[in-house]
Parts: structure tokens; C-alpha cells; sequence
């Protein structure tokens, strides 16, 4: 007896999406430069590849969940998000043929038995990553310029506390820029709830799952404890990358903030040195809030 005929698998990312580029990979799956193309709009579109387990799919379904919930200026605009399932070996043959016609040979590893979780979010031009490897030379660190970043970056991570939420793994990879001067916060994969006791917010021990070179002294800990001042130490470090040239002595520099030491000496302007020195201060309890960021004179003037 003949076996049944399969129906050909119907994919909605093949379909409806044309493949750009890839703009990154890692960890956390592989993010696509994409046209739809039942609206031409362009969009980034990142998979998530995952288990089969119901219970892992959940899971990593925490970063659709905590993005669907925000709708802010200075947050990647969130479009949708969908699963697919497709049939063993399925994947990694698509791959092939949908990437090697734009001359990638190294892409994202796919497995047989992977469930892939599709987030389509607003297209950015660029990363602040991108930005400070174009623009090495101190004259590029307009201070206008500087200030308008900061207030932004700051807005952006305010919103997210209001919301109740830690980002935990503010770096410029998950910094993103819209045209020349719009920045955007993404990536909200290991965002944590704030916990409060009476009113007040109380520290949470939790697993380390941040970026190394920008976590702060309390994530370094052997038993990593969070509130939201842990996203404030770790935007002093992204400001002093933003307003001073920092190259090989980046991780000496970062460690000595880490330690409680003063970093003044890469600072040329005392108000910078001022502002970043009480951002990045090692006792947490010192760190402002964003709103108290927000109405330092510094960015004020």
C-alpha cells in the first residue's frame, strides 16, 4: 500500500517575506533585513529557534510578550509576531536556497526537530555598536549631539521601569539608530520584573544571562542581584563610550568603574566626568533614578 501523499509545507515567513540581508546573529537566533511583500514595507524579522517542549516554547515567548506590552518612542516598534513548525530537514534546505543566493555561506545552525518563533519589529538603519566603530575620533562626540542620545537612551529605559520591567542587558548592540539621530532600545529577551515590598522596590537574585563587558558590579557578584539601578550602572558605562574614544583600554576602564575606582582621567569636561562618575557609581544605592538623570543639570543645559 502507497504511502499517503504529505501536502507540501506552507511557510508565512517564505511566502511573505523577502530576505535582505542578516543584520545579526548569536544567541539569540539570527535577525533578518526583510520586505513583506504584501505591503513592500521593510521590516527586521528575528527567529528564535526552540525545542518542541511546551514549556521551553513559553518561555522564550517572554520577549514577544514584554514587547506587545510597550509602545514607546525610544522602544523598537513591536508588528507581530507568529510559530512555525516545519517538517524535518525542511529549514536547513530553505536556508540554503533562500541564502546562498545572497552569497551567505554562514548562517544559523538548524535542527530537525526545531519549532522557530518569528518577531517582525520596526527596520532601524543601524546599531551604536556600528556607530562607535565608524566614528573614532573625539570630534565626531558632538556634545549637543551626546546630550540628545543620553536623554533618549534615559527616556527609553524610564519607560521601561515604569512598566514595572529591568532590562538587564543595556549595551550598544541593543541600541539602535533611526536615521541620524532617533535611538531605539531592543532586545528585551532577559527583561525581568521589578519586585516591591511595602512600596518599595527590594533586589532579586537572579540567573547571569547579561553581557559581561557591561554588567554591573552587583551581576559580576557570584550570586547576581537585581533591581532596576542595574540598568543604570550599565548606561553610565554605554555613556562614557558615547562621549570619550574608548579602544583597547576599554575592558581596564570598565573593570576600574566595576571596582569603585574614579575613571576621571578619560574625561576632558568635569560636568561629563560628573554625571557618568554618579551613574556608574559602584554602591547602587548611590545610582540616581532616570528621572533624576533626566533633571541633572548636565542635560539641562
Amino acid at each position: 500500500m502507497a504511502s499517503p501523499i504529505q501536502p507540501e509545507y506552507s511557510s508565512k515567513f517564505s511566502n511573505e517575506f523577502q530576505i535582505s540581508r542578516i543584520l545579526g546573529m548569536g544567541g539569540f537566533g539570527i535577525v533578518f533585513e526583510c520586505k513583506n511583500t504584501l505591503d513592500e514595507r521593510s521590516y527586521a524579522v528575528k527567529r528564535i529557534a526552540v525545542s518542541r517542549c511546551r514549556q521551553e516554547i513559553r518561555n522564550r515567548l517572554h520577549e514577544v510578550r514584554t514587547m506587545a506590552d510597550l509602545d514607546h518612542p525610544g522602544i523598537v516598534q513591536y508588528n507581530g509576531t507568529w510559530l512555525e513548525r516545519p517538517p524535518v530537514q525542511w529549514q536547513e534546505k530553505e536556508d540554503y536556497k533562500r541564502l546562498s543566493k545572497l552569497g551567505l555561506d554562514k548562517y544559523e545552525q538548524t535542527m530537525d526537530h526545531d519549532v522557530y518563533i518569528y518577531i517582525q519589529m520596526q527596520k532601524c538603519d543601524s546599531s551604536l555598536t556600528n556607530w562607535l566603530a565608524t566614528n573614532g575620533v573625539q570630534s565626531s562626540r558632538n556634545v549637543k549631539k551626546m546630550k540628545s542620545w543620553i536623554k533618549q537612551l534615559v527616556q527609553g529605559v524610564n519607560y521601561i521601569h515604569e512598566k514595572k520591567l529591568i532590562h538587564r542587558d543595556l549595551k550598544p548592540d541593543n541600541i539602535l539608530i533611526v536615521g541620524k539621530d532617533i535611538l531605539k532600545l531592543c532586545d528585551l529577551g532577559i527583561s525581568t520584573a521589578r519586585k516591591y515590598r511595602s512600596g518599595e522596590e527590594v533586589s532579586t537574585l537572579r540567573s547571569d544571562m547579561c553581557t559581561r563587558l557591561y554588567m554591573s558590579p552587583e551581576q559580576k557578584s557570584s550570586m547576581p542581584i537585581y533591581s532596576s539601578k542595574t540598568d543604570i550602572f550599565s548606561l553610565g558605562l554605554i555613556f562614557a563610550e558615547m562621549c570619550v574614544i574608548i579602544t583597547v583600554e576599554r575592558l581596564k576602564i570598565f573593570e576600574g568603574f566595576r571596582e569603585g575606582e574614579s575613571q576621571s582621567h578619560i574625561f576632558s569636561d568635569s560636568e561629563t566626568d560628573e554625571l557618568i562618575s554618579l551613574i556608574s557609581a559602584y554602591n547602587s544605592k548611590a545610582h540616581p533614578t532616570c528621572t533624576d538623570i533626566l533633571n541633572h543639570p548636565y542635560l539641562k543645559k
